[in-house]
């Protein structure tokens, strides 16, 4: 089966030669939308890990591997966990490049290193 063209009446936007400067803007933000990163639903089970997980790094001021993401995807941070803000739910990690502090509800997965 051959695909219908598509005529121009009946896609006006896509082969228009002239488009406004709103539309462009409304276009660009509603693709980069699409193209954000979905992160992936963690159950309690999950939370409770990373919390256990945050809590031995802390208190034993061992080296912490994060997993979190942000708008364009996962990302990885080693550092050392200085402090748990639980009003506003961020850690706050020390990490070679300096301190950085990461929501906790970003955070995929958290792993305890075993050297210092």
């Amino acid at each position: 089966m051959k695909n219908k063209p598509v005529s121009k009446k009946e896609n006006l936007f896509a082969t228009s030669r002239f488009i406004l400067p709103e539309h462009r803007e409304l276009y660009l933000r509603m693709k980069a939308e699409q193209e954000r990163y979905c992160p992936p639903n963690l159950d309690e089970e999950d939370r409770a890990s990373i919390s256990a997980t945050l809590f031995q790094g802390l208190q034993q001021k061992r080296l912490l591997t994060l997993r979190y993401y942000d708008d364009t995807g996962e990302k990885c941070m080693i550092g050392h966990a200085l402090h748990v803000d639980p009003v506003s739910q961020r850690l706050k990690l020390q990490t070679k490049h300096g301190v950085s502090w990461i929501s906790c509800q970003t955070i995929l997965a958290a792993e305890v290193e075993d050297s210092w």
